[in-house]
């Protein structure tokens, strides 16, 4: 991890820091609540090592906040300049990584190995093996405050939330193969077909949205401090 910071000096305050991070297990679920696994082969948990579902490998963040102090003579000058603060925070950092797994008929057995685990070419692909779109969020806040007296103010304050209004997947469809087997007149026959559909093919986008990081949204206060 690197940061640089200036601290708050002249009415600007800037942070800085660059994280560079790599998370590997063996199929554990981030999720908040305990979750069922679905490895490849229980008998066998080191066929599913590999990057973590929360592996984010980068990730950049720039903050600052600029609160000049306008002191006048010019009484209307300093009512209209003076209390205002602006303060911007941007954040790039890697997509979610996810599988490239495999759909399809399987003769009822629920998975390639015929275990009912994962469906995954293990061998020729690592878990989690692919990563999704870097992701970009830049929120951004505006107030006002009036001093009332010394230790006493009054602050109307705004804030936007992905101010650009990015889309920030938080899913995608990880069916890389489609399975399709027919019954012959002597042997059934299956082929692993591409999932290459144009609107939900492997890698489209499935899901954006999550507790964290939304679509655009604004918010409005006013908070008395004294």
């Amino acid at each position: 991890m690197l940061q640089a910071n200036r601290r708050f000096s002249g009415g600007l305050l800037l942070l800085t820091s660059y994280t560079l991070s790599k998370a590997t297990d063996t199929l554990q679920n981030s999720t908040t609540f305990t979750a069922t696994n679905t490895p490849f082969n229980v008998f066998d948990p080191g066929a599913d090592n590999g990057r973590s579902n929360f592996d984010r490998r980068h990730k950049f963040v720039l903050s600052a906040v600029y609160a000049p102090r306008v002191k006048s003579d010019n009484k209307v000058v300093t009512a209209l300049l003076d209390g205002w603060s602006i303060a911007p925070i941007y954040q790039v950092y890697s997509g979610i990584p996810y599988d490239g797994g495999v759909s399809g008929g399987n003769g009822g057995a629920g998975s390639l190995n015929r275990s009912g685990g994962q469906n995954r070419l293990v061998g020729l692909l690592d878990r989690n093996a692919f990563t999704g779109p870097t992701q970009n969020v830049f929120n951004l806040r505006l107030s006002r405050r009036f001093y009332i007296k010394e230790k006493a103010n009054l602050e109307f304050l705004g804030e936007v939330f992905n101010l650009p209004n990015t889309l920030l997947v938080t899913g995608v469809n990880s069916n890389l193969y489609i399975l399709n087997t027919q019954i012959s007149a002597t042997h059934p026959v299956s082929t692993l077909d591409f999932n290459s559909s144009a609107t939900s093919g492997f890698g489209a986008v499935t899901a954006a949205d999550s507790t964290l990081f939304r679509e655009r949204q604004i918010q409005i206060g006013i908070r008395f401090q004294f």
